[in-house]
């Protein structure tokens, strides 16, 4: 299945192929250290302190927490 990501301005974007669920939340986690790595010396680091998911629409949806910015799995 592939992992997509969907940021706050509607921008969709592939991040990984994952055999499962528990690949899926090591992608999401894998994401989320990079892209803090990637931000201003002295920003604060974006801190997940949940995973939920959902389907809908043919998609598994998940949310980490940030209110606008999701991940969902498509099967292709």
């Amino acid at each position: 299945m592939t992992l997509w990501f969907e940021n706050r301005f509607g921008e969709v974007k592939p991040i990984a192929h994952c055999e499962n669920k528990d690949d899926v939340y090591r992608s999401i986690n894998e994401f989320i250290k990079q892209a803090n790595a990637r931000k201003a010396k002295g920003s604060n680091p974006f801190k997940s302190y949940y995973m939920r998911s959902w389907e809908q629409d043919g998609k598994t949806w998940y949310d980490v927490g940030s209110h606008v910015e999701f991940f969902y799995t498509t099967e292709k």
